[in-house]
């Protein structure tokens, strides 16, 4: 049925993603909190349990199954995307959201199959249980298969004879997103060479090269189970991905081609959205997956203009409540439309009360279900301003700035006893790397930036974030101290940092954070804390020199990126205690005001309240930056504009880093 929205008739698209989009613990924050969502998992948790021999939802919320854990058995992994996005489907139906269609790529073509009754529940799921298990068994002649998501045009896999001989492109997502199948060994040739271009790369946790040449050796499997399926008429038009069109007829040969040909997703959004705009429709879609991929991929598709209702209703980053409070908010803003065809049935009633699994697992219920209040309909992107710390620094930085505000500059030189403008345009003495210098001359550029940005245009930012050092520039940026005063604070700061001796600090590029705890733990490195979750493949290690050493020769023989950084201590870890409790008490001796824009704090990555400044401030001596974190929750809150300002664009490549993941994801 046709809705009216914001004025305009517009349809509603159910979206389900493939292979992929998977993660432990999906969906857990709304299956214990949403009834309705909690009886559909549990329900087809029973009917897998028959055909599989054990829970999903045992296998995916399983304490000791962290999100950052790789769920690349498809043996679980296919049954538990079909059941996470066939139980949302349901679940919206029964709060009166109703598709217009179901679009589906991969895999999600069986789910949004299941939903239109062109195939019963039953079917569905013994069809995805042992494909689950046949593509588990079997492997390619030549070997495992894997797939790479390479964020490019399709024009490099066509110049690239590495790609085009061996792989096949197995997805087209954006214009500028692709994804290749191919044996694994091609895969990694292909993954060096796009290392040594610096193209963005991530490989997906699969170990079939599906939509390509090299799983034909499974058709005569895949369609002898396909002929013990029996297939109805749809009762909601189903949009494919493989080959663009809007079905209401499905064949057996349909379901073995949505695994062999490549996805089209935005070929496919394309015609959808020329259609919808030669009818005066608007579409609404809805992302049913667990990682909002889909969701993703429509606004990389889409620059020309402005967007579309996109809605994911999870998140890999948490908050589901949330996400499923906007889709219920959306839901209460549709104005069905008389239907023109009788294509879409009524509301499914509950299922039937079924036999419960053995009771092998046990996920924790709440004594009531939590009511969100009701979340406002979002609006453009949001203004980011970022910090950035230690690091950036570098000769020449200001000179414009210091041209532009003398008046601060004097006040510098007042409070610190020397030339700011000859530290930064000279530094002849050598000191700009001292962090006694450092730190108080890239605060004030910094901040110089924020008014030179504030000159210019005087709009309000949404959020303001910084990392480490730079977090004293966004909170001046947020009224909560003056100028003045930030610069007696971080002058202060610098001074008992520089202070501390007997360490240092090292990179680790290209594992997860949690990879390198899990390695920390298990090398008895326990001397050693991580000081900054930079991005989802880089962190920082700070703690005693030789424990660095040590760490270094480990890493490095698992041929992991291990880089020392010219640091003179540990900065944010245990060893700067001394260092905290003398700063927290110089804290304390200012007063602050009431903080007129959300800062994000380092500490733990949720939004400064006014009488934690102090405390925030104090603890993040030793406490790790997590401005991974800080970036997962700006993206939570929808979509944003990222500015960095003060020298370099290192947390802007950092920001870019972080969405690249999400959008992989």
């Amino acid at each position: 049925m046709p809705y009216l929205f914001q004025g305009q008739t517009s349809c509603v698209v159910f979206m389900f993603p493939g292979q992929g989009c998977q993660f432990y613990q999906m969906g857990r924050e709304l299956y214990q909190n949403n009834s309705v969502f909690h009886r559909w998992m549990n329900e087809l948790d029973t009917l897998i349990h028959a055909e599989l021999g054990q829970s999903v939802i045992a296998g995916i919320y399983h304490d000791n199954s962290p999100r950052s854990k790789a769920f690349d058995d498809i043996r679980l992994s296919h049954p538990a995307i079909f059941m996470i996005e066939y139980a949302l489907g349901k679940t919206l139906i029964e709060h009166r959201i109703t598709p217009d269609y179901l679009l589906g790529t991969s895999l999600g073509e069986l789910a949004a199959a299941a939903l239109a009754d062109v195939i019963s529940l039953s079917d569905a799921i013994r069809l995805v249980v042992r494909q689950g298990q046949l593509f588990h068994q079997r492997q390619s002649p030549a070997g495992e298969g894997a797939m790479l998501a390479i964020l490019a045009e399709e024009s490099l896999y066509q110049q690239t004879p590495s790609l085009r001989e061996h792989c096949d492109i197995a997805a087209h997502n954006a214009p500028s997103l692709i994804v290749v199948a191919g044996p694994t060994s091609a895969i990694a040739d292909a993954e060096r060479h796009l290392s040594a271009r610096d193209i963005v790369f991530q490989r997906l946790p699969v170990n079939q090269a599906f939509h390509s040449r090299h799983i034909d050796f499974l058709r005569p499997e895949v369609e002898a189970l396909l002929r013990q399926t029996s297939l109805h008429k749809a009762q909601i038009p189903v949009i494919s991905c493989h080959n663009t069109e809007t079905l209401q007829q499905l064949d057996a040969d349909h379901f073995w081609q949505t695994i062999r040909q490549p996805i089209r997703f935005s070929q496919t959004l394309a015609r959808i959205e020329r259609e919808a705009a030669e009818r005066g429709e608007s579409m609404i879609y809805l992302d049913l997956g667990p990682s909002g991929t889909l969701a993703n991929l429509i606004k990389q598709n889409i620059r020309d203009r402005a967007l579309p209702p996109i809605f994911p209703v999870l998140s890999p980053f948490g908050r589901d409540l949330e996400k499923f409070d906007e889709v219920l908010t959306l839901g209460r803003a549709l104005q069905p439309l008389p239907a023109k065809s009788a294509l879409i049935t009524p509301p499914t009633a509950a299922p039937a009360q079924v036999a419960a699994p053995p009771a092998t697992f046990q996920v924790q219920q709440p004594t009531r279900l939590v009511q969100r209040p009701s979340t406002p309909m979002p609006s453009g992107p949001k203004r980011v301003y970022g910090f950035p710390g230690q690091g950036s620094q570098r000769l020449g930085m200001g000179a414009a700035l210091f041209e532009q505000f003398p008046e601060h500059l004097a006040e510098a030189d007042k409070i610190l006893g020397y030339s700011l403008k000859t530290l930064c345009l000279e530094d002849p003495d050598q000191q700009l790397s001292n962090t006694r210098f450092t730190q108080p001359a890239l605060y004030t550029v910094s901040a110089l930036a924020f008014l030179a940005k504030q000159q210019a245009d005087p709009r309000k930012a949404d959020f303001l974030a910084g990392h480490s050092l730079g977090e004293y520039c966004a909170l001046f940026a947020a009224g909560a101290f003056s100028f003045e005063t930030g610069l007696k604070l971080v002058k202060k700061r610098g001074e008992l940092m520089a202070l501390a001796t007997g360490g240092s600090m090292a990179a680790v590029i290209g594992r997860s954070p949690d990879e390198v705890n899990e390695l920390l733990a298990r090398h008895g490195l326990g001397a050693l804390d991580v000081a900054n979750y930079n991005s989802p493949s880089q962190v920082v290690l700070a703690g005693p020199v030789e424990a660095l050493s040590e760490a270094k020769e480990i890493f490095q023989a698992m041929d992991i990126t291990f880089v020392a950084l010219p640091v003179s201590a540990p900065f944010h870890s245990r060893y700067m205690e001394g260092a905290m409790g003398a700063f927290g008490e110089y804290l304390a001796t200012f007063e602050y005001s009431p903080l007129h824009t959300p800062v994000i704090a380092n500490i733990d990555a949720a939004p400064y309240r006014d009488d934690q400044l102090v405390d925030n401030l104090t603890r993040q001596i030793c406490g790790s930056v997590r401005w991974l974190d800080t970036v997962q929750y700006l993206m939570r809150q929808g979509a944003f504009e990222f500015e960095e300002l003060g020298p370099g664009e290192v947390l802007t490549k950092l920001v870019k880093t972080v969405r690249n993941a999400a959008a992989f994801s």
